[in-house]
């Protein structure tokens, strides 16, 4: 059996190897292909991704604390400023409006008790004091007169000494009445402005407790939390029955809610490496760059050159800056367009990789799509460099020749005279100066003979040597 099979295998091979001896050899992947040279633009971009970004959020954070009981709206509902969003059980901060109630009460009855008490002592006591400080004086007067005159008296007629002591005592005690009351006075006046103190306390105290009842009134409002902002609900982080802390009793500032997206401008955030963002800068409007409009003048006199292609023909940006391309895996089919609206200074540093932010604005008409997909990743595209009208080639032609130059092949008549044991006899080799190259064409400068739909060889054929026998 194995005999016969063998015997078999044997057949077979030469069977197949004459039939090969006897046929033209056909491999596709030994034919040559062309493409024909045509006309068109072209754009050397700088590319970089980025996320769909909203205008602003707003993160919204509880002032009161409390159960929450109602969230009338939805994730993704478009809302207006001060419409209410989420509900907080308000019993938690009624009792808080109560206990700052009671406070202030208290404190605006102290201040009164203060008032009062000034009061007295500014009329009462002082006048009290006044009134026999005047009498003392008076008395003091009288007695000084009376032992001046009994001094006199005793020097002239030898009035008894007994006589002249009384006068003396007299005159001693009325003006230490005098100094006792002036001294009791000044007491007073102390005693006035401590009460003064006591009543400017009193009403610091007063004016606190108030505070505390405004906060615990407004902590009562914010048991009904509206939107800061009219635009879309993107995030809503509670649920009903989820009790939450007011961010003015804690010290992290509360628990985030909800947070609201401001879509009337959208944006995408991307980065540029450090190699690109110099003709980034160039492309953007003046007022978009790091210094603004004032640094742009001052670059301007210092004639300092913009850092793009000459002939990209970004030959004037205008007060916008130029149209940066972007794409979104979501909407394949369409193209949007935006301008740079920030480049940032400072770069991001990244194990040893520098980038820069640069923030564009999506102004295309469609852009309120990019709406749908907030945070999604974009590509965008910043052309630095473009060619427009002009002869392109295939990148798949462009060969090295015979003598070291780049260049094409190109298709060419063989004459029957001509030496058919040649392999580039249909074919010549153009050499060519080429331009911008962006992977799959490249700007044709100069090249004899080549223009607008030549065939060029983007693969050279390859002959079996039984092709060339046969021929």
């Amino acid at each position: 059996m194995k005999k016969v099979i063998l015997l078999l295998v044997v057949v077979l091979v030469v069977w197949g190897g004459y039939n090969l001896s006897q046929k033209k050899l056909d491999l596709g992947f030994l034919q040559a292909k062309t493409e024909t040279v045509g006309r068109g633009d072209l754009t050397i971009p700088i590319t970089g991704t980025g996320e769909i970004e909203p205008k602003s959020r707003s993160e919204i954070k509880p002032e009161a604390s409390g159960e929450v009981v109602d969230i009338p709206v939805e994730v993704g509902q478009m809302v207006a400023k001060g419409t209410v969003i989420i509900k907080l059980d308000p019993e938690d901060e009624q009792r808080s409006v109560t206990r700052a109630l009671t406070d202030v009460e208290k404190a605006k009855a102290t201040l009164e008790k203060q008032k009062l008490a000034l009061t007295q002592r500014k009329t009462a006591s002082l006048a009290s004091i006044d009134a026999q400080l005047k009498g003392a004086e008076a008395t003091l007067v009288e007695a000084k007169f009376s032992l001046e005159k009994t001094e006199r008296i005793h020097v002239d007629s030898h009035t008894a000494e007994l006589e002249l002591i009384h006068a003396q005592v007299t005159y001693d005690k009325a003006l230490s009445q005098v100094e006792s009351l002036k001294a009791e006075r000044k007491q007073a006046e102390i005693m006035i402005d401590l009460a003064e103190q006591d009543v400017v306390l009193a009403e610091k105290t007063f004016e606190s407790t108030q505070t505390v009842y405004n906060d615990a009134l407004e902590r009562l409002r914010e048991t009904e939390i509206t939107a800061p902002i009219d635009g879309m609900i993107s995030r809503l982080d509670v649920e009903e029955g989820e009790v939450v802390q007011g961010g003015k009793t804690t010290f992290t500032g509360g628990t985030i809610l909800a947070v609201v997206a401001d879509i009337s401008d959208l944006y995408v955030r991307t980065e540029v490496s450090d190699a690109d963002i110099g003709a980034v800068l160039w492309l953007a409007a003046p007022k978009a760059r790091p210094g603004g409009e004032d640094l742009a003048r001052e670059l301007k006199s210092d004639e300092v050159q913009p850092m793009v292609s000459t002939s990209g023909v970004v030959e004037h940006i205008n007060a916008e800056g130029t149209p940066v391309k972007i794409n979104v895996d979501s909407f394949r089919d369409e193209t949007f367009e935006g301008v740079i609206e920030r480049i940032y200074p400072e770069p991001k540093k990244v194990q040893n990789i520098v980038t820069y932010l640069v923030d564009i604005r999506v102004t295309s008409p469609n852009r309120k799509k990019l709406a749908l997909v907030l945070g999604m990743q974009a590509d965008v595209e910043f052309t630095a460099e473009a060619v427009h009208n002009v002869i392109l080639v295939p990148h798949e032609a462009i060969r090295t020749g015979p003598s070291g130059e780049l260049g094409v092949w190109v298709k060419q008549e063989v004459a029957k005279s001509d030496n058919p044991q040649d392999p580039d006899a249909d074919r010549k080799f153009v050499p060519c100066r080429f331009g911008l190259d962006n992977g799959l064409y490249a700007e044709l400068i100069e090249g004899e003979g080549i223009v607008e739909g030549t065939e060029v060889f983007t693969k050279l054929p390859i002959k079996l040597d039984s092709d060339e026998e046969e021929e």
